[in-house]
């Protein structure tokens, strides 16, 4: 259920965002439902850039870096379920064995999330580094939005 909360959440700000900069409108928050983590970080990669925003680095290194980004908050969100889903195990318990073992439980449980975490935005850091283009700038305004300025 979070999961689509989450998604939600992030295909309404991704509405929100693409109805002042983008003509395709209801794709990518369509995209961002289904896809949540994976395709947020393209959008913001390429959508258009309004007047005095700039993005360096190239598409890819955007790509990793905010991907980065959003993989922490959707992490985050799992690791509050988790603690969720494991405080109301443990109101349950009842003998001193299962609260012990509600809490070795709990703690490789969000010791594997944190390492899940760690492993991942290390390897996206590190090949957007490799694929991070130092001299490529984008100024905006870009796209169709430089067209609306200009007439």
């Amino acid at each position: 259920m979070w999961y689509l909360i989450l998604s939600a959440v992030f295909a309404l700000w991704v509405l929100v965002d693409a109805r002042g900069r983008m003509n395709n409108v209801l794709g990518w928050p369509i995209a961002t439902f289904l896809l949540g983590p994976l395709m947020l970080p393209v959008y913001v990669a390429k959508r258009n850039l309004k007047g005095g925003e700039v993005r360096e680095g190239g598409t890819a290194w955007n790509i990793m870096k905010n991907f980065a980004l959003f993989w922490t908050v959707f992490m985050v969100v799992v690791g509050i379920q988790g603690i969720i889903g494991v405080s109301d195990i443990a109101q349950q318990s009842t003998t001193s064995a299962e609260q012990t073992g509600v809490a070795i439980g709990a703690t490789l449980g969000l010791g594997m999330i944190f390492f899940l975490w760690l492993l991942v935005i290390i390897a996206a850091l590190v090949l957007g580094l490799f694929l991070k283009k130092s001299t490529m700038v984008e100024k905006g305004p870009t796209g169709p939005l430089a067209k609306q300025t200009s007439s």
